[in-house]
């Protein structure tokens, strides 16, 4: 009897999900950039350009969703597995080290070189200290460090990692769909009540420090790992696939712009967040249904920024303010400087910190043998096996 072609596994290396890191990172620093200039959208044919110009912050729901599906993916595929205490703790371990050194050597030179340590105020040393204690997150005064306001995003990061294998386990018992409804309801409540009472700018203390009302993003890049892994990601044409997450992101970004300058109530912001990302989701499903018009997403420009997203996220915001960006020196050697300087030191601790054990500098960057391949499946080894950052300021 003829035995049935055994059905070939998933590659777990997708190059596309380091560009699309890039596409993030590269919001995020545009946004921050924006704030730092004092940037007035301006009208395009009488039409307001902010939708696009100034909603660089979404980056952050990229990222986590991008986190949820790149930690997930190894487990989605059996290739690990979470059914005992010891395999939590050694989950733990693994994202212990693989985040928290660059955190601590970026997080103290801040403190060290802007001088705030010598300022003899209470606010100041309660912030050091939870940072240092990694428990800047559960305080209200100190979710967003004014040292490093990019953290407060890591500290959601970090509690998704404590709740990641309680999740995988849900998975397990009950299965992915059950999962992603049940989250999608709750994180959907918990924005909807924040909402009513939204801040004046930047991320919420509960529904986004918190990780309550963003828990679903990291979900839906969970179940859409599961989806990958057993090959039942929706395979409708590229140009209707592609049409709807552009409809469905430009509708959120409009939202989020009209929300932003209250010309509509905040609380619409809560179901925003959904539509927003369901257009990510087609987005990555696109990806990873091997759409030929998102293979620019190989291109070295992008995948570099992408795969050293945590270091280049980590250092900008220290640098611009080092620099005064948002004191006013925006002159256009400033700007370039706070680039460059960035890019020089993510660069080094991408490759010394992040990555110091490589046996070979060259796969960190792309270079020689390991340049990424743009018209067949890359042979990149997949350096990353977790998405960390972003940075959310409204306004």
């Amino acid at each position: 009897m003829t035995q049935p072609a055994p059905v070939a596994s998933p590659n777990l290396r997708i190059p596309e999900i380091n560009g699309l890191r890039g596409l993030a990172i590269m919001a995020v620093v545009w946004h921050h950039l924006s704030i730092a200039l004092a940037f007035h959208p301006p009208a395009i044919f009488g039409v307001s350009s902010g939708m696009f110009l100034i909603n660089g912050w979404t980056g952050v729901n990229l990222f986590f969703m991008l986190s949820g599906f790149v930690l997930y993916l190894p487990y989605a595929a059996q290739k690990r597995q979470i059914t005992t205490q010891a395999d939590a703790w050694t989950f733990y371990k693994h994202r212990f080290f693989r985040l928290i050194p660059l955190y601590y050597l970026v997080s103290i030179s801040t403190l060290v070189l802007c001088g705030r340590l010598a300022e003899p105020h209470f606010r100041i040393l309660r912030e050091a200290a939870t940072v240092a204690t990694l428990t800047f997150p559960f305080l209200p005064g100190t979710f967003v460090p004014t040292s490093n306001w990019a953290l407060w995003s890591i500290g959601t990061e970090m509690l998704f990692s404590l709740v990641f294998p309680l999740l995988a386990l849900l998975i397990a018992r009950r299965g992915i769909w059950p999962v992603l409804v049940c989250v999608l309801l709750f994180s959907l409540s918990v924005r909807g009540i924040r909402m009513l009472d939204p801040p004046d700018k930047g991320p919420d203390w509960i529904s986004d420090a918190l990780l309550l009302g963003r828990l679903d993003e990291f979900v839906i890049g969970m179940a859409l790992a599961s989806a990958y892994v057993h090959r039942t990601c929706l395979r409708w044409p590229t140009l209707f696939s592609g049409t709807l997450s552009a409809v469905l992101l430009l509708i959120g970004w409009y939202g989020y712009e009209q929300c932003i300058n209250r010309a509509v109530n905040f609380e619409w912001k809560a179901i925003l967040d959904n539509v927003f990302d369901l257009g990510l989701a087609l987005l990555l499903m696109m990806v990873l249904n091997g759409a030929p018009s998102l293979r620019f997403l190989r291109w070295r420009v992008l995948q570099l920024p992408g795969m050293a997203c945590y270091s280049i996220y980590l250092w900008h915001l220290p640098v611009m303010n080092a620099l005064g960006l948002f004191k006013g020196n925006t002159q256009p050697v400033f700007i370039v400087t706070a680039i460059l300087g960035t890019l020089f030191l993510a660069a080094l601790t991408y490759r010394f910190i992040e990555f110091r054990a490589a046996p070979d500098w060259r796969a960190l960057f792309l270079v020689g043998p390991y340049a990424p391949a743009l018209t067949t499946a890359a042979s990149t080894p997949a350096l990353h096996d977790a998405a960390l950052q972003p940075s959310r300021q409204i306004g």
